[in-house]
Order: C-alpha cells, then structure tokens, then sequence
C-alpha cells in the first residue's frame, strides 16, 4: 500500500450498489461479525473524493483529488483518469480518461449500461453542473459523451443549470436521481434523470435536512438516504425514498423518516447505531445496507448493517482491527458491492491518500486474512 500527503480538499463519496442474498448471523460472542480480507492495491494514484458505478458486475472508479500531484509545477491535484476493476480476477485496468474537466466531490450512478458521472468541483474549487455519459461498449477503453447539465429541463420551460458538490446519487427501478449537496448553502433538491429525452426532471425533495457529503444505500428498489451536514451540523435523520409511491407527473409523497442516528429508538431507550457522520463508504449486499468508515468529527472505520425490516442496526467487524494486515480509518472512500461481497477502495485520512483495496464478506469469521 502507498500513500502521500495532502491538503484539505472537497471531496463526495458515491456509493454504488449490486447485492445478491446473503445471511444475517448474530455474535454469540464479544467477537463481530464479519470479516475483511486486503486485496491488491489500485494501480491508480491513491485519491479521495472520487466517483465509481457498477456496470454488469464491474466497477468503473475515477476522478478525485491527490495533493502530492498539486504540489507538482504546472500539475492539477484533481484528477480525469479511470479504471475498471474485475473482481473475479482482482485486476485493475485503465479505460478512457474522463472527458469533462479534471474534478472532485462528483457523484455517479449507472443506468441501462451506460454510466454517469457529474457535478463536483475543479482545481479552482468552482462548483460544477456539468454531467457526461460513458459507455464501455465502445473500443476497448469505452468512451465520454456531454450529456444535459444537471438541471437542465427542456419540458418545464426551465433552462437553469444547478451547480454543486457533495451531493448523492442513486438509481432505483431503472430510473436515476441526483440531489442534495452543496452550491452558496446546502441543498436538499432532487433531480431525475430521462436519459429518452436527455434532460432533468424535478422531483421530490429529499426528506428531513439538507445534506452534504450524505450516504445513500438501495435495498430491493428502495433508497435510504442519511448523514451528511446540515449548515455544519451532523445530520441526524434517516429517510426511505420509494420510487414506486411516485405520480406520473414526478409528485407524490415517495420520501418515509425512519428511525434516525440519534442513539435512541423512538421511546428514548439507548439503542445500538452508527454515530451521524459524513464523507461515508456504503454498499447493500442481498437485503441489508451497510455504512462503514467516514468523518464523525474524525475518521473513523467501524462497519455497520442495516435492516429495513425492523429499522435497525447492527455492528460488524472493522477493518482497522484486521489481521495481520490492518486497515486505516478513513473518510471519502469509493464503495460497492458484486454479488455476496462489499468492497472498498482509496479514500483518506488527515494528511494521508490511500490507494488500497478491501473486501468485505458478512458470514465471514475473523480472523480470515489472505
């Protein structure tokens, strides 16, 4: 593993989810449940604040930002170029560098095949509308297309093009939306997006705070959506957005509070839960989320599960407690899942950029180090 210094920099996870069934065990012991195993490092530069999506079990990982590159004359830290990573074969390739403007703080879905990557912001902090289109199937490296600038919608009559970073992306039902983050304040608007038509359509605004740096999860079609900041404080609430409780016209009331982090379950009784954070890794395998490293006032690397059907959390294994190769806590690491596996990927700590990789197994039993 290596790793360089940095600066602070803006910086957005996107997580990305593909999850099959898996089982829920329970701890008989003080001893979590689940296991971590270190895979080969990324051949990219390490990074954070980078953006990645899941196109037929592979993952597609780039932008983001690297100090060390900064410090170079002439070099911006932020970064254009991609990989595809295989994980049946734990290999990293280089595909088409991003065709947009160098950035960080983006976020990214997939949608039909194709993936999307937008927003952000570049060497100069400008916050960015900007979105683009991937397809893999073209050449051997794939290629970019501009597409519509977040925002845009040609059917409202609504030409506005909405900037920011921070902000999180989920697609749900073979349909796509973008939200939230950070342009002048924080926002809590939502955007789908009719790649038919190549525009942006409003929807329902995420539920409770607004939110920058929140994490989002899916699970059997439904997002969930929490964290973040709120005007600089943790935010504390927890929502579920069902596409499906949508109207036609992209109303409806789609967006359920659910138990929030705040420690407590709805009769004030202590209760097992991750601490409200930011910058946070997510991946769903089967039907259960998991949330785990992130910035709750600093870095940190406990990994928890969440299940929808009785609104709880469950605590699993850390990778910083790994043996014999320990991982690092760390904020604005790239996650997904491929089948029954959670996997993690760069991200950073104070002064430091990672470029390591992880893979996360819910049944497994530590100690399972290869």
């Amino acid at each position: 593993m290596k790793y360089i210094s940095f600066a602070a920099s803006l910086v957005l996870l996107i997580a990305l989810q593909i999850g099959l069934n898996s089982c829920n065990p329970s701890p008989s012991s003080t001893t979590l449940p689940g296991s971590w195993d270190k895979l080969g490092d990324c051949q990219a530069d390490p990074r954070s604040g980078a953006v990645g999506f899941i196109i037929n079990g592979i993952c597609y990982m780039g932008t983001g930002f690297n100090y060390e590159l900064a410090g170079q004359t002439g070099t911006p830290g932020r970064l254009k170029d991609f990989w595809k990573y295989d994980p049946t074969s734990d290999t990293w390739t280089r595909v088409a560098d991003f065709a947009g403007s160098a950035r960080s703080g983006a976020v990214a879905f997939a949608l039909n095949g194709k993936g999307y990557v937008g927003s952000g912001t570049d060497d100069g902090l400008n916050p960015l509308s900007d979105f683009w289109e991937f397809d893999p199937t073209v050449g051997t490296k794939g290629k970019w297309r501009q597409i519509a600038d977040l925002g845009y919608s040609a059917a409202a009559g609504d030409t506005n093009v909405i900037k920011r970073y921070g902000a999180i992306a989920f697609t749900v039902k073979n349909r796509s939306f973008v939200g939230g983050g950070h342009y002048i304040s924080d926002l809590k608007d939502l955007w789908e997006y009719d790649q038919v038509n190549n525009e942006w359509k409003p929807a329902p605004s995420i539920g409770g705070s607004k939110r920058q740096n929140g994490f989002v999860f899916v699970i059997n079609d439904i997002a969930y959506v929490g964290g973040g900041t709120d005007n600089g404080a943790y935010a504390k609430d927890f929502y579920k957005f069902d596409v499906s409780l949508l109207n036609p016209d992209g109303t409806g009331a789609a967006w359920t509070a659910l138990n929030g982090l705040t420690g407590k379950d709805i009769n004030g009784n202590a209760i097992a839960q991750p601490r409200p954070r930011e910058l946070t890794t997510t991946f769903s395998i089967g039907k259960y989320g998991y949330v785990t490293c992130g910035s709750a006032g600093s870095v940190v690397s406990d990994t928890w599960q969440y299940d929808p059907s009785l609104d709880s959390w469950l605590q699993y294994f850390s990778f910083a407690n790994n043996t014999p190769v320990t991982g690092a806590a760390r904020s604005s690491a790239i996650g997904f899942s491929v089948g029954d596996f959670g996997y993690l990927v760069a991200g950073g700590a104070g002064n430091t950029k990672y470029d390591d990789c992880w893979k996360f197994n819910p049944i497994g039993i530590e100690p399972d180090n290869k």
